[in-house]
Parts: structure tokens; C-alpha cells; sequence
């Protein structure tokens, strides 16, 4: 294959000969297994009981139903039965859940998703994701409360690797698939609560309502609501709050014909107290806590001295931009007594996401549809974060991120040939707008308060195709390939910058400067023209992807893959400096992977056995790596393309029912990274520098018994997450901090007073060892001064009862 470096070939031929020393043993196998039950949906359970055999699971994962056993994809699939068992309620509750799957939760409201260690964290106005989010077949392009559609779903499915052939855009690392419970043709819903430890209380329900003959609609909805787990020592306030409230309203029309529609509205908010981060250390000689203590008798690291609890801050905190700070026992800066911009609010997240769908089929006959996916996606989230959650706080900001788009697909596909030719083809736009605004203040870091405001267009153009072949009834094989065009249009302002000025502070001529000269003189008297910029630029690229998939017999299927993925270029937009001509002085170019995938699917025991196993080695090459720099003493967020590397792993998951009503079902995942070479320009990055944020394993047990009684069904279940050590914080070139391994572990018991019957009560516990765990940590990055981290939630009980009719 030309263009397939020759290190990636010897992988792809290593995961060859695995697959085949691993089937040929198993080739003896002769249980039949029984085709797909016409009209099984997609996700069904993976553990339904079909006598003592494990039920059969069907994906999407290609665009079209069909069981996973006989797919040539890595991906983990849970129903909404699974989801409930093993009490993943948010997608913070996958991890460990899904094998080579980490997720952060950010500031601004939202999870990142990382697949097979690659993903970004940060979330500006020029980030994109590498892994794809897709809620009923719309690609989500911002990360701003993309959490919020959890509720009333039908499957969950994760992708790993570029699915770029087959799905919207930006799927370097894998795929998200969310799909939602659609419409039916019955009267029926349900009805959900919850109560638990920390005031917890959420509903959720749907009710599904047949309007006439082929039309039917359903409304569902969320709330959640859950008291924060972080006390605080200075106020009677608590952090980590949950206030979630979202609704969905479904229309579908399906009268027998050719032609179905689906419609979607959906709104969803959240208003919490912001982001919940726990203060760990405390750096005197970082050139903010400098700045704060030669103004201020008592030193700041004296003054907030680390707490070392693990759910305590001070508390405190305000919004005040010009921040009160500006007055101190020493001196009194030329901005305090300022009028507040916001209130004085104390921290907060308030993000709201409303969404618009549209998906039509119409069957063409001869074995082909046409399907038009249209939908439409408006998201705000507006939060305030402290660094140390404390009255006089080194840093906190205010940022705003609004961001609107609009995207349109048209595919064609179907099966021709006698059934042996699948194909798809199909067109994809794209265009987002987003505005993104930081507004700091006068503090510690900028005495003359810094906003950067800017603003991003973009449009993306893509047409793609995927086709597979039986060339035997065994032996089948897939081309695809997807050609992109992107064009983004970006503008800047920044406000931070002094000027030469000399004015009397106290009667004494003061001289302009960082930091006591700006601080003293104020905006009046030092402050600076702003920094603006704006620019224009496009990229493209093509992704190839071959495929071979082998049915050794009705129990063992291998698979090879070779794919490649892109990710469009940009520019950096937080100006540090003027601008000569008035455009941005720095790009980054696209990002790009080959990925090279060999697995094998294993039906035995008489299907009392599901075991599916996947090793790939990725070749990654114009990274886009996230540095905070210092540009004019601000610590700025930048994106260089850094360095290239190499990423290679397996992952392992199975189902088990060794006997009737016994259910054990779990996962296993490695993954390794290093640097290959590093770019002139990534003064930051050696080649010892993790690639990424992403721990080397993780592993799931989960298991369930069915015990009949008078009539009724009583499950309990216990389940074990574990998460292994992964970086955190990085200082120049190394990793100054690691956060630390865990396992967590949770059970339900669930009673059903008749089997079949519409009531369901059960109880459950999540952390019930109450461990301690990080989920991510900023250490002393860019002067700051505070190390923190995120932690993760603590132990909880509670109970749960629910109705369906």
C-alpha cells in the first residue's frame, strides 16, 4: 500500500499473525449462530438472555444493523440496561467502564473525550476535538454541555480509531455515538427517581404517544439535582453542585412507504457553582504569588495555606472585575473602587445547549436508501473559576463561549451484487461560528486586567465512500476514502498591554510597568492600545482506509484495518504581542494518523461466551500540541504542531453466562506512547514527554445473578472500575506530577415484583470504599503558583424507583 510507512506494514503483519495463531484453534468450533432478529435495534443488550446463550448485540458502527461478532471494528456497546446495571448516569461514569477510553471534565461545563490516547483538554475558540461526538447521528463540535443529552437512551456506542470514511468530521481517534430511545407505535413510557446521599433527587421520564396511523411523537426529560460534596471553611457554601435540566420532544413519521422522518427538538441548561478543584500546593517563589506578596505584609502561601483535606477549600471567592485585590495593606492600585462588570457573583457555570434535528430516509429500491441528516446546534456556557477558591484570590476569570452550527449530510447506500457489494456514499457541510470572551480583571498575574475576545468561522466541505466486497461468502473486502476542505476565519482582541508612562502616585513620579508600576497607575494611567489581529486560511486533506474481514467459521471472525485520520489546521488567536500586518503570527498544521488495527471476535461455549480482542499500533505525525507560554508575562494558550509519535495497545472485552441468570461481563486495555521526533519550535517537549494525558491500562468486572422469587426477580450486581497512573501537570519538558492509580467499586440490587411487570425498585452505591481519586491536576504551570486538582466524587448511596407502561 503506497504511502504506508514501512513501521506501521511490520505492525499490521505482526497483528495478522496473532489474529491467525489465536483462530486456529478455535476453528473447530461448530455452533451455529442464529442470523439477527429482523428489526433488532441498534445496541440491544449485550447480555440479554437468549436461554443460557449471551444476546446478540447490534451496531452502527458501519452505517447499517449488524452484529458486532461479525463487524471489522473495535467498539464497546452498552443499552440502556447496561447503562442502569453498572450505574453510569454521565459520561465521567465510562471511565475504566470502556476499554482505551479517558475522560476529563472541564471548567466550562462538558467531557473530553480521549480514544486510545488522543484527545485535547482545552477548549478555546481555535481547539478542535479529535474524537467525534455524535447525538442521533449529529456531529457535536463543541464540548459545552455535550453531557446533558445522557437520558432516555437507547445505546451507547464508542468507536476506537479514524472513522473518518463513514462519520461527519474530526474523528482522528474514534467515535461517540449516542443514540436516543426513538418514537414507537405504541402508548407506552416511563418514570424515573432517584434519591440519594448529598440531597441527591433526579427524575427522569418519556412518554411515547401515537398520533395517527405511521406518526408518532415522544417527550422525555432530566433533571438532576445533587448538593456539593466540597465544604467550605470560610462560608456555609459547598462546591460540586449538579442542577441539570434538559427536554427532548420527538416526531416521527413512518407510514409503510418508502419515506420516514425523524424530528428532534431539545434544550438542555445546567447551572452549578463552577468548577470544583481542590488547592494541593502552594509555590512562594512563582512570580504571581511574588507579585501578590511585595504588596501584602502577609505572604499569600501564609495567608491560604494548603488545607490538605481532600474536599475543603476556604471559600469565599467573588467576581469582581476591577477585583477588589487592587486595594492591599501596603498600597491602593489605580483601578480599585472600579465598577464591576459582573456583580460580584461567586463562582458559577451556566451552560444551556438547544438543539434541532431533522433525518429523513426514502427507500430507492433495488436494495438502496437515501438518508439526509440536518441538524442545527446553538451552545453558550459562561463560568467563573478561581484558582484558589479564597477571598483574595491569585487568579480567577470570567469566560463566555457562544457558539452556533449547522451541519448537513445526504449519504446513498444499500446492498447490490447479489448481496455482495455494501456500499456508502455521501456528501458532508459543516460551518460553525463561535465567539469566545476572557475577561480576568486587574489581579496578581495582569495589573491592568486582560479580555481577550475572539471570534471563528468555519466551514468544512467533505465527500466520502466506503464499500465492502465479499470476494468470498468468508472473505470480505473494504476500500474507503473521504477527501476534506476546511477554510476557518478567525479575528482577536486582546487587552493587557501597558505603555511607557510616568505619573504620581502618593505625589512621587511613578514609572509605568509590570508589576507595581501598572498596578499603582491603573488602566488611566498605563494602560495600553489593545492587540487585534485577523486572518483567513484553508487546509485539506484525504483519508484512506483498506480492510479485510474473515469468518473462519459461525464462531470466530478476524479483521485487519489499515485507516487514516486528519485534523484541520489553525491559528493561534491569543495575541501576546501587536501585530505588524494585522495578522495572526502563528499557524499550526494539520494533524494526522495512520492506524493500524488487527482483532478477533470469538462466539463459543454455545454462545455462552462473547470475547472480543483488538491490538494497533498508530503512527501520529503534526501533532497539535497545547502549551501555555509566557507572552508578555501572561501565560498564554498556544498550539504548535510539536512532534510525532507512535501509540500502540490492545484491548480485550468479554461476556460471559456460564450458567442461566448469571451474567459476568468486563474489559482490559494497555496503551503505550512515545515521542518519535520533536519540532525546533516545541521548546517544551523532549522526547521523555508523555504524548498525552492517558493512562497506560484499564480494566471493568462486572457481574449479576438473577434469583426467582414467588414471581418476582431479585439482581444484585457489583461492579470494579480501575484506572492506572497516568501524567498530569508538566513543568518545561517534564512531568512534574502523576496522578495516582484506583479502583472504584459500586453495587446495585434491583427487585422486580413480576417478571415482566412495569415496576422496578432497587438500591445502589458507587465508591463504596469512599476512595479518594484525581481526575486531573494543573500543578505550577505558567507562574501561577497553585498546584490543584480535580477530584472525583465520593461515596454514594441511595435508591431508585421506576415505572413503565
Amino acid at each position: 500500500m503506497a504511502g504506508i510507512p514501512i513501521s506501521g506494514g511490520r505492525a499490521l503483519s505482526m497483528l495478522a499473525l496473532i489474529a491467525g495463531m489465536v483462530a486456529a484453534p478455535a476453528l473447530a468450533q461448530s455452533s451455529a449462530v442464529p442470523p439477527t432478529a429482523p428489526g433488532a435495534a441498534a445496541g440491544d443488550a449485550v447480555g440479554d438472555a437468549v436461554g443460557d446463550a449471551v444476546g446478540d448485540i447490534v451496531v452502527t458502527a458501519r452505517r447499517r444493523e449488524e452484529r458486532l461478532q461479525t463487524t471489522p471494528v473495535s467498539a464497546t456497546v452498552l443499552s440502556r440496561d447496561n447503562l442502569v446495571q453498572q450505574n453510569i448516569r454521565t459520561f465521567q461514569d465510562l471511565r475504566g467502564a470502556v476499554s482505551n477510553l479517558e475522560l476529563v471534565p472541564l471548567l466550562s461545563g462538558g467531557t473530553s473525550f480521549t480514544i486510545r490516547g488522543i484527545g485535547q483538554t482545552f477548549n478555546q475558540v481555535n481547539s478542535d476535538t479529535k474524537a467525534g461526538f455524535y447525538v442521533d447521528e449529529m456531529y457535536v463540535s463543541r464540548q459545552e454541555g455535550n453531557d446533558l443529552y445522557f437520558y432516555d437512551i437507547a445505546s451507547l456506542q464508542v468507536l476506537k480509531g479514524p472513522q473518518g470514511t463513514l462519520f461527519g468530521k474530526n474523528t482522528t481517534a474514534g467515535a461517540v455515538l449516542l443514540t436516543t430511545q426513538r418514537p414507537t407505535d405504541k402508548f407506552e413510557g416511563y418514570a424515573q427517581v432517584r434519591a440519594g446521599s448529598l440531597r441527591r433527587i433526579d427524575t427522569e421520564g418519556a412518554l411515547n404517544v401515537p398520533l395517527t396511523d405511521g406518526i408518532s411523537a415522544r417527550a422525555s426529560f432530566r433533571t438532576q439535582s445533587v448538593r456539593g460534596y466540597i465544604t467550605h471553611e470560610l462560608d456555609d457554601g459547598r462546591s460540586g453542585n449538579v442542577n441539570n435540566q434538559s427536554g427532548r420532544l420527538q416526531l416521527r413519521v413512518d407510514r409503510g412507504g418508502p419515506l420516514t422522518i425523524d424530528l428532534l427538538g431539545e434544550y438542555n441548561r445546567s447551572k452549578t457553582d463552577g468548577g470544583a478543584t481542590i488547592p494541593v500546593g502552594c509555590l512562594s517563589t512563582a512570580g504571581y504569588i511574588q507579585n501578590y506578596d511585595a504588596l501584602h505584609t502577609t505572604p499569600y502561601c501564609s495567608a491560604y495555606p494548603v488545607l490538605g483535606k481532600p474536599y475543603a477549600v476556604y471559600g469565599g471567592a467573588t467576581l469582581l472585575a476591577p477585583t477588589s485585590a487592587a486595594v492591599t495593606d501596603i498600597a491602593r492600585g489605580g483601578d480599585a473602587g472600579g465598577i464591576s462588570r459582573y456583580g460580584g457573583r461567586g463562582p458559577f457555570n451556566d451552560t444551556d445547549a438547544t438543539t434541532l434535528n431533522a433525518r429523513i430516509g426514502y427507500d430507492l429500491g433495488g436494495g438502496l436508501t437515501l438518508h439526509s441528516v440536518t441538524a442545527y446546534r446553538r451552545s453558550q456556557a459562561s463560568f467563573y473559576t478561581p484558582v484558589n477558591n479564597a477571598p483574595n484570590d491569585i487568579y480567577a476569570e470570567y469566560d463566555d463561549t457562544r457558539s452556533t452550527q449547522f451541519t448537513q449530510e445526504l449519504t446513498i447506500g444499500g446492498t447490490v451484487l447479489d448481496d455482495r457489494l455494501t456500499f456508502l456514499v455521501g456528501a458532508f457541510y459543516f460551518q460553525q461560528k463561535t465567539d469566545f470572551l476572557q475577561d480576568t480583571g486587574p489581579d496578581w498575574i495582569d495589573p491592568l486586567g486582560y479580555v481577550y475576545d475572539a471570534s471563528l468561522n468555519y466551514r468544512s466541505y467533505a465527500a466520502f465512500a466506503q464499500a465492502s466486497y465479499k470476494i468470498t461468502p468468508r472473505l470480505e473486502l473494504t476500500l474507503g476514502g473521504r477527501y476534506t476542505y476546511d477554510r476557518k476565519t478567525g479575528s482577536s482582541y486582546v487587552f493587557f498591554a501597558g505603555r511607557e508612562n510616568t505619573f504620581l502616585s502618593n505625589g512621587v513620579p511613578t514609572q509605568c510597568g509590570y508589576f507595581n508600576g501598572d498596578f499603582l497607575g491603573g488602566i488611566a494611567n498605563c494602560g495600553g492600545a489593545p492587540f487585534t489581529a485577523r486572518d483567513t486560511n484553508d487546509w485539506d486533506g484525504f483519508d484512506p482506509k483498506v480492510q479485510l474481514g474473515y469468518r473462519w467459521s459461525d464462531t470466530v471472525f478476524t479483521y485487519l484495518t489499515a485507516a487514516h485520520g486528519y485534523n484541520s489546521g489553525g491559528f493561534n488567536q491569543q495575541l501576546g504581542s501587536p501585530s505588524a500586518d494585522g495578522r495572526f503570527p502563528s499557524f499550526y498544521d494539520p494533524e494526522k494518523l495512520w492506524s493500524y488495527e488487527g482483532g478477533i471476535k470469538l462466539d463459543l461455549l454455545d454462545r455462552r461466551a462473547v470475547i472480543n480482542l483488538s491490538g494497533f499500533y498508530q503512527k501520529y505525525t503534526d501533532i497539535q500540541a497545547g502549551v501555555n507560554v509566557l507572552v508578555g508575562n501572561v501565560s498564554t494558550r498556544q498550539v504548535q504542531s510539536a512532534a510525532s509519535a507512535h501509540e500502540a495497545g490492545f484491548e480485550g472485552e468479554f461476556v460471559l453466562r456460564p450458567v442461566r441468570h448469571l451474567t459476568v461481563r468486563g474489559n482490559v486495555s494497555y496503551l503505550t506512547q512515545a515521542y518519535d521526533s520533536i519540532r525546533p519550535n516545541a521548546v517544551t517537549l523532549t522526547l521523555d514527554t508523555p504524548v498525552n494525558s492517558a493512562p497506560k491500562y484499564t480494566y471493568s468486572a462486572a457481574i449479576a445473578y438473577d434469583f426467582q422469587i414467588r414471581g418476582g426477580t431479585v439482581t444484585p450486581s457489583i461492579d470494579v472500575r480501575g484506572v492506572g497512573e497516568k501524567p498530569a501537570c508538566q513543568d518545561g519538558a517534564d512531568y512534574v506530577c502523576r496522578l495516582p492509580a484506583y479502583a472504584l467499586a459500586g453495587f446495585r440490587v434491583d427487585y422486580v415484583p413480576r417478571a415482566g411487570g412495569p415496576w422496578r425498585i432497587g438500591v445502589y452505591g458507587t465508591n463504596v470504599f469512599d476512595t479518594v481519586t484525581q481526575l486531573a491536576r494543573t500543578g505550577y504551570f505558567g507562574g501561577f503558583g497553585i498546584d490543584r486538582v480535580t477530584p472525583g466524587r465520593p461515596q454514594e448511596f441511595g435508591v431508585e424507583t421506576s415505572v413503565r407502561f
